[in-house]
């Protein structure tokens, strides 16, 4: 299998001074499910935003489908890779959820007849069909959630990086929600503090420390150790 994220003594610190990520080394292949688990504030988020190539490290070497983070490889990774933030309003951003589902297809070049079909069909996956005339913002957060994921799989990108995508939702969207990543093919890294669907989900585990650095990394099996999840403040 070929490398996905190849990530050496990677480390992040936010303009303003703040700390993101302190040091990580870590590969990730093709077809791979991780699971990235830490406390709040251990550099989750600032991990992804790497891993999506939307930020460069301050330091360290990251390398995505072989390619460094650098503005020449910008359009590539926006069409190799679907990122999920924890909060969909950050996403969610047009008139009505059919505007939300064609956005991204249209701007990358699709018909609109066949990005329609295609919102169509994603609409009736993820139970959409009845909202896609209203407004994101009208929307219940559950709802949000789920729009944002189905575009974010409009177009099934290689690498899927979800940041807390089952927080603060309602039954039926956690179970479409879950349903959709069970059925995706690619790679996705899932950062969570959530580990009760670690089992079911993940090939690896990623465990970041409090501080922001790779505590640990193994199967699942690696949240059993009383001793790592009180290190990670789990």
């Amino acid at each position: 299998m070929r490398v996905v994220i190849e990530a050496e003594d990677v480390a992040y610190t936010y303009p303003d001074g703040t700390p993101g990520i302190a040091s990580f080394t870590g590969t990730v292949r093709e077809g791979e499910r991780v699971i990235l688990v830490g406390a709040n504030g251990s550099g989750k988020s600032t991990l992804l935003m790497l891993f999506a190539g939307l930020v460069r490290p301050s330091c360290g070497r990251l390398r995505i489908f072989g390619r460094a983070v650098s503005p020449r490889n910008a359009q590539f990774f926006r069409r190799n890779i679907g990122i999920l933030f924890q909060n969909p309003d950050d996403f969610l951003f047009n008139p009505t959820v059919m505007d939300e589902l064609l956005y991204t297809p249209l701007h990358l070049g699709l018909s609109v007849e066949k990005a329609t079909r295609m919102a169509e069909r994603q609409a009736r996956v993820f139970g959409l069909t009845p909202l896609l005339s209203k407004p994101p913002f009208r929307l219940s957060g559950g709802e949000k959630k789920r729009v944002a994921l189905a575009c974010v799989l409009m177009l099934k990108p290689p690498l899927l990086l979800l940041d807390e995508p089952t927080t603060n939702v309602d039954a039926r969207t956690r179970r479409v929600m879950l349903d959709a990543l069970r059925n995706y093919t690619g790679t996705a890294i899932i950062a969570t503090h959530e580990t009760h669907y670690v089992r079911d989900m993940a090939d690896r585990v990623f465990v970041l420390s409090q501080d922001g650095r790779l505590l640990r990394e193994g199967g699942p099996d690696l949240l059993d150790d009383p001793e790592v999840l009180a290190e990670a403040g789990l």
